[in-house]
């Protein structure tokens, strides 16, 4: 694509009364993000010049969302708010948009309630934009069931001559299979004078912006059409029925892809995959598996029934035993995780390593060949190489004000039912035996005690 200025409107003012719902549509989840931000990171994917968010039924709450997200992955992009005065339809938020700023080169106009368009689409589409040098390009898809979608009516040469709503069209426009996506490109210039000429609408007296295209072509400027086939991409959510069917189908599309790349999903109508999840071939993924956000599960693998994992990194040959969640983390090859483990966020596992039955590991580094097997918390952690903890053992990290660090270094050996009380160090080869409470560095090579002397008495003496 041509590298062309651009700046991105989002619609996310609209009231999603189908949602039935306090929360405002675009803040409703798909996967794990709310869609709001979904529609924010395509946008930034393009490198635009500006986002601007048009917010307006619980503004407030939108706003707060996206700007948390926008601050927490610092984002440079220019990023801008305009709360809509009128709720009269898109050609009015846009219109207010414009008011509120100025906009040079090419704007583009997408809306908050569609999670899966690509940015791969949307490059394209401006390619052409850009490539047939027009005022407005419809980014426009062929569907099965046009529902109440607007029309794309063509003239004999196949150009663009309107935008026909649904309830304004006649019995051959309403067998029409072209749609209006809602996705648009234009000229500044072009748009901002098109929006000056809207005139209010239908029962509910709206601004369209559909229009737009209307009133550009009118007056003598281009308008060309960017047509898809993928429906499933373009899909707006306004309700929760919605909302469900679109996941649903993504997940059934994603499980589709994962048997072509080599994958054996055992049930796929029990599997939930996100549209980021990546596995290899010959990864075998049991039933009631769920991914969310970005995962990535190397070859041969195999993930047992009723795993999470979340926007984390397994490596080949691993095994992810029943019952366990991994979230934020990263495993390397050949590691076990499981049944019944949890890894929380920023834990890395390195080649070989092993978290088993009931453990929890948190922001720690189990180092290569170690294992941390049953019963065990480890967190705030750097463990070494062929570390061996016993059942029980615990890294007390936490003083009641601060987080603190706990060092193991290779091939420690930790006794069973072991405190760890940080900050602590425990040297290479040192054996700390079971039931002890661990206050001091221990050195390398030596064995720690730390309890009480056992003492026994007859139950009966006085």
């Amino acid at each position: 694509m041509p590298r062309q200025k651009i700046s991105v409107i989002i619609l996310a003012a609209g009231l999603g009364t189908r949602m039935k719902s306090q929360l405002p549509k675009v803040l409703h989840k798909f996967d794990k993000t709310p869609m709001i931000i979904r529609s924010l990171k395509t946008a930034l994917a393009l490198s635009p010049q500006s986002v601007t968010v048009i917010v307006g039924h619980k503004g407030k709450l939108v706003k707060a969302e996206v700007t948390s997200w926008a601050e927490k992955n610092k984002i440079s992009r220019p990023l801008f708010f305009v709360s809509q005065k009128m709720l009269k339809g898109s050609g009015r938020a846009v219109f207010e948009a414009f008011e509120s700023k100025a906009y040079k080169g090419a704007v583009l106009i997408l809306s908050g309630d569609v999670p899966l368009l690509q940015p791969s689409t949307l490059r394209k589409m401006l390619n052409k934009f850009h490539k047939e040098k027009s005022d407005c390009c419809v980014l426009t898809c062929d569907v099965q069931d046009a529902k109440s979608y607007g029309r794309i009516i063509r003239n004999e040469k196949g150009c663009f001559e309107d935008i026909r709503e649904a309830c304004d069209a006649g019995d051959e426009e309403l067998s029409i299979r072209e749609i209006n996506s809602g996705v648009y490109a234009f000229s500044a210039n072009s748009l901002k004078k098109a929006l000056k000429k809207l005139k209010p609408q239908g029962p509910k007296k709206e601004y369209y912006l559909t229009d737009c295209a209307r009133i550009i072509k009118e007056s003598g400027g281009r308008v060309s059409l960017f047509r898809i086939n993928d429906e499933l991409e373009i899909s707006g959510v306004n309700s929760k029925k919605e909302l469900s069917a679109l996941y649903l189908a993504a997940c059934k599309r994603k499980s589709d892809e994962l048997y072509e790349a080599g994958v054996n999903i055992i049930d796929p109508s029990s599997a939930y995959f996100s549209p980021d999840t990546f596995i290899g071939a010959d990864t075998i993924i049991h039933p009631h598996v769920i991914t969310k956000g970005r995962v990535r599960i190397g070859k041969n693998c195999s993930v047992g029934p009723y795993c999470v994992l979340e926007d984390c990194e397994i490596g080949d040959n691993s095994e992810i035993k029943p019952f366990s969640c991994i979230y934020s983390s990263k495993a390397q090859e050949s590691v076990s995780v499981g049944p019944f483990s949890h890894l929380r966020p920023e834990t890395f596992l390195a080649a070989k390593a092993k978290v088993g039955n009931f453990s929890e590991v948190k922001k720690s580094i189990i180092g290569r060949g170690s294992k941390v097997p049953h019963l065990s918390y480890i967190g705030d952690t750097t463990m070494g190489e062929k570390v061996n903890v016993g059942a029980g053992t615990i890294t007390c990290n936490y003083d009641g004000v601060n987080k603190n660090k706990t060092v193991i270094e290779d091939a420690a050996f930790i006794g069973s039912n072991t405190n760890l009380v940080a900050p602590v160090r425990v040297g290479r080869g040192a054996l700390i035996g079971a039931g002890s409470t661990i206050t001091e560095d221990v050195p390398a090579e030596s064995l720690a005690l730390a309890r009480a002397r056992q003492v026994i008495k007859n139950k009966r003496s006085k």
